[in-house]
């Protein structure tokens, strides 16, 4: 896979997560790996901005009260499709189209 595919499907990833929180009514914050960047945004734009502008970025998902929900921790740079690292437990249902995805692209490029 060349770099720009890679890139390609971490964005794409990324997207649908953010997305999908925004669709959920979530609010997102973004750690770069050495600050929160972005405290509880619902801008789209403003969130994905943010976003991969280091190695690894960690966003914490909050609901309309302001409850947190849980984290996905993204890591860059490996096979694209498996830039979701870690994530909250809290988060495996949110979190489904989005993997399924991942799983499909790396069916392809494995």
């Amino acid at each position: 896979m060349n770099l720009q595919t890679r890139i390609a499907i971490e964005k794409r990833i990324v997207h649908r997560v953010v997305k999908d929180a925004l669709r959920a009514g979530y609010s997102v914050s973004v750690f770069d790996s050495e600050e929160w960047t972005l405290e509880r945004s619902t801008d789209f734009k403003t969130i994905i901005a943010a976003m991969m502008t280091s190695d690894e970025d960690t966003i914490r998902l909050r609901d309309k009260e302001g409850k947190n929900l849980g984290i996905v921790f993204f890591v860059y740079g490996n096979d694209g499709w498996d830039v979701i690292c870690d994530h909250s437990v809290t988060l495996e249902e949110f979190l489904k189209g989005a993997n399924e995805y991942a799983e499909k692209q790396c069916e392809l490029y494995a």
